[in-house]
């Protein structure tokens, strides 16, 4: 049986991680990661790459990579079941995709599935942060509407190239470059509302003219936004968080206080993970999901 995601992750400790991205070994930085290796140094040494922070840096968008083998410049595909995705190291360490939000893509699925099966009319959804796309992929191909929103073209872009590699190029997907907050309220005054919400805001951010984004400071503005455009009884909603101190029960309490209050729903949370070959999966954020009931 083939596993749902072409990616492993071979072994995590000692701060870092090794994993498989379809044909390539990579290793980079995992804070998280505090017990010992379980692969020999020869197994962590046959990489194609290793991303490594600047010294007396822990931040992932501060370091360097050291390729050990050519890889293709526009990147390689990655299948996740029936779609696909092209991933390539990034200057920041990342690859344009998370695999610890994998379980999320399959609730999507199962979720979607359900709600669009219900209903007689369009299910819109919007994904805020979306990044290169996995999440407003997933969720297009179970039949929601979706708008992807992300303050950089060049990920906007990327995320159209994976809709397209996936197949799903004529799917009702709009793709939206724009600061969050600013777009949220024009939507709001041209009364766009939305069923459901996904949402991983980063920790810190810039937008597309240079607006400042701190999570700290900017979150509560931001969810009171996010209620303004939703339906009155919405269908959905999934927010994750790497932010160190956003657990899954803060999540939870964000969505709670914000966007279902008086609401009729079901909740989940917890923290992401991915698994691994060596036995300990690596912890890799937080998220809380709700559904509303029947």
């Amino acid at each position: 049986m083939k596993a749902d995601l072409d990616y492993e992750l071979l072994d995590c400790g000692d701060f870092k991680k090794l994993e498989r991205w379809g044909p390539y070994r990579f290793v980079r930085p995992a804070p998280q990661a505090v017990w010992n290796k379980n692969l020999s140094e020869k197994s962590w040494r046959d990489c194609a790459g290793e991303f490594q922070h600047q010294k007396g840096s822990k931040k992932s968008a501060s370091g360097d990579w050291k390729f050990h083998a050519s890889l293709p410049e526009e990147g390689w595909p990655i299948r996740y079941r029936d779609l696909t995705f092209i991933v390539k190291p990034t200057p920041f360490g990342h690859f344009g995709l998370f695999p610890e939000q994998m379980a999320q893509w399959k609730w999507l699925e199962e979720q979607l599935k359900g709600l669009v099966s219900r209903t007689d009319r369009e299910l819109k959804i919007i994904n805020i942060f979306g990044y290169t796309g996995a999440s407003s992929i997933v969720s297009a191909a179970h039949g929601a509407h979706v708008t992807h929103l992300d303050a950089s073209k060049a990920t906007v872009s990327w995320a159209r190239a994976n809709s397209e590699a996936s197949g799903l190029k004529e799917k009702p997907m709009r793709w939206i470059v724009d600061d969050a907050l600013k777009f949220l309220r024009r939507e709001k005054n041209r009364g766009n509302l939305y069923d459901g919400i996904i949402m991983d805001p980063p920790s810190f951010g810039r937008g597309p003219k240079g607006e400042v984004w701190k999570i700290e400071e900017a979150l509560s503005e931001l969810m009171q936004a996010c209620k303004e455009v939703l339906v009155e009884k919405p269908s959905l909603l999934l927010l994750s968080s790497h932010t160190p101190g956003f657990t899954g029960l803060t999540l939870q309490n964000i969505i709670a206080r914000y966007l279902v209050q008086g609401i009729a729903g079901t909740f989940e949370c917890g923290e992401m993970e991915i698994p691994s070959l060596a036995g300990l999966n690596l912890p890799n954020g937080f998220f809380a999901r709700w559904v509303m009931n029947g």
